[in-house]
């Protein structure tokens, strides 16, 4: 458009131009036409499948023997060679096929690489803004938790949910969950304080992990280990009443075996021997006489005999 003789861009021009600029800027494919390209590669495939199976089918039913091992070595080598030729061919028409696209694919790459350029510049300028963003939002969030006043073993890196920091994450967002959080806390610490056992234990450990389930199981775990040391010092403690029990009846069999030998030799006319020692303290101020005699009666007479004189502070001893 031109005014006063001067040309002046109007919006009609700029957008003339960007559709211009666009146009160079788009993949045209000249040559070859998608209605050039084929779709399918046309040989005598149904005729050499017939052929071939013919041919291949007197092979799957020969017998063959030591004395053929040439014979045998022969025929495969005819057919690596017929598998040979169609592999050759096979390998011949995709690289027809291919070198027209393989050399296409590296110029767009080289055309796409000079788009990877400021597209990277930008991502690093995209990545730092956001970095940025990003510690101001911990810091803000920091002050928040701050401000809500957790439970002094609490730590905001004990709740931190990474994705606070997302932008399309408010701040009453997060304030509302971390409120949620303490209550919860606040719940599960009054469980653990009514654990019959073992709740200080507990306690520790949800402390560090606030983790209710491994505090519940560490309680438990615990509970276990005291359940079987009372079960084993109960097993003990009857282990060593048994050896006791036994141990007394050992004593009464050997008391009894003492007294039933003091029997026999009483009935047998002896008086059982007294203890070197048994003897009771004398008043010093009465004289001590001493008789000997002989006494002739029944065991239980004699051993009644004995319990009189033992009674009396009468000293006595075997007569030699």
């Amino acid at each position: 458009m031109e005014v006063c003789g001067k040309r002046t861009e109007t919006a009609a021009d700029t957008s003339g131009d960007l559709k211009k600029k666009e146009e160079r800027m788009e993949l045209r494919i000249t040559n070859p036409q998608e209605s050039w390209l084929t779709e399918q590669i046309l040989w005598n495939n149904e005729e050499l499948k017939v052929a071939i199976a013919e041919k291949v089918k007197d092979y799957k039913t020969i017998a063959y023997t030591e004395d053929s091992l040439k014979d045998m070595k022969a025929d495969r080598a005819d057919l690596n060679k017929l598998k040979k030729a169609f592999e050759d061919e096979r390998k011949r028409v995709k690289k027809i096929c291919m070198e027209p696209y393989t050399k296409f694919e590296q110029q767009v790459k080289e055309i796409t690489a000079l788009i990877d350029e400021p597209i990277g510049l930008i991502d690093s300028q995209i990545r730092e803004i956001d970095e940025r963003r990003k510690a101001a939002k911990r810091e803000e969030i920091e002050e928040l938790f701050a401000s809500i006043g957790f439970q002094s073993f609490v730590k905001l890196d004990m709740i931190w949910d990474e994705k606070w920091l997302n932008a399309t994450v408010t701040l009453p967002k997060i304030e509302e969950q971390m409120k949620s959080r303490m209550y919860q806390i606040g719940t599960d610490v009054v469980t653990i304080s009514k654990l019959p056992e073992f709740k200080f234990e507990a306690m520790e450990v949800y402390r560090k992990t606030l983790d209710m389930n491994q505090a519940i199981q560490e309680g438990q775990r615990l509970a276990d280990i005291q359940k079987r040391k009372l079960e084993a010092e109960r097993m003990e403690a009857e282990r060593k009443a048994r050896e006791a029990e036994e141990a007394a009846k050992q004593q009464t069999a050997a008391e009894q075996k003492e007294e039933l030998a003091a029997e026999k030799e009483t009935a047998s006319g002896s008086v059982p021997d007294a203890p070197a020692e048994e003897t009771a303290s004398i008043p010093e101020e009465e004289p001590v006489f001493q008789l000997d005699f002989r006494v002739w009666g029944t065991s239980e007479q004699l051993m009644a005999l004995r319990e009189y004189m033992l009674k009396n502070q009468i000293r006595f001893g075997k007569v030699e």
